[in-house]
């Protein structure tokens, strides 16, 4: 009889079946942190990666249009009808520039313009090489990202040189999944003009 009452108890008492519980719970909670942890990080690069690529299509985009410019002499319609002021190749702002820029589709020249508006850079183009032709802006960013600021500086512009411009994009991530900290980037580039002012 005895035998048997040895073998009636063997089990779990409550303060085992607590402590391995709690054990567990600790288990969970490290694995659920490990696993949240992880998410962010790949939402991290996502937001990253998006950014990388808006940045660097929208840069190479304006570098194009950019670097093939045509100064606003009267050559392709009449000076200044572009930029404002003849004889200048950019008319260059805070948050905007306007060019001639060479229309592949339509072969010639037409004025374009770059500008920021409510954190997106729109794009306008003219049919004509006059400014206050210009169609309505289209955007050349998408709504995934955020662009806080778009400068554009203008060296040179002047007869018998070369101008540069050069552009800084300050871009971060508009994912309605906000992280800690934000992502952002900022792009910047300096493009030289490929029609030769010189001699003209």
């Amino acid at each position: 009889m005895i035998g048997n009452n040895k073998k009636l108890k063997k089990g779990l008492t409550l303060i085992e079946l607590l402590v391995s519980m709690a054990i567990f719970s600790f288990l969970i909670v490290g694995l659920i942190g490990m696993f949240s942890s992880a998410v962010n990080a790949q939402q991290s690069v996502l937001q990253n990666q998006e950014i990388l690529n808006q940045g660097s299509y929208v840069t190479e985009y304006m570098d194009r249009a950019i670097r093939m410019a045509l100064r606003d002499d009267g050559t392709e319609g009449t000076a200044g009808g572009c930029t404002g002021i003849a004889n200048k190749n950019y008319n260059a702002s805070s948050g905007s520039i306007t060019f001639l820029a060479y229309d592949v589709a339509d072969p010639g020249y037409k004025c374009k313009r770059f500008y920021l508006e409510d954190n997106v850079i729109m794009e306008q183009k003219s049919a004509d090489t006059n400014a206050d032709n210009l169609e309505e802006g289209v955007p050349i960013t998408s709504s995934k990202v955020k662009v806080s600021a778009f400068n554009v500086f203008v060296y040179g512009d002047t007869p018998n040189s070369q101008p540069i411009v050069t552009f800084v994009i300050d871009m971060e991530s508009n994912s309605p999944r906000r992280l800690d900290p934000l992502p952002k980037m900022i792009f910047q580039t300096s493009i030289s003009q490929r029609n030769l002012n010189v001699g003209n």
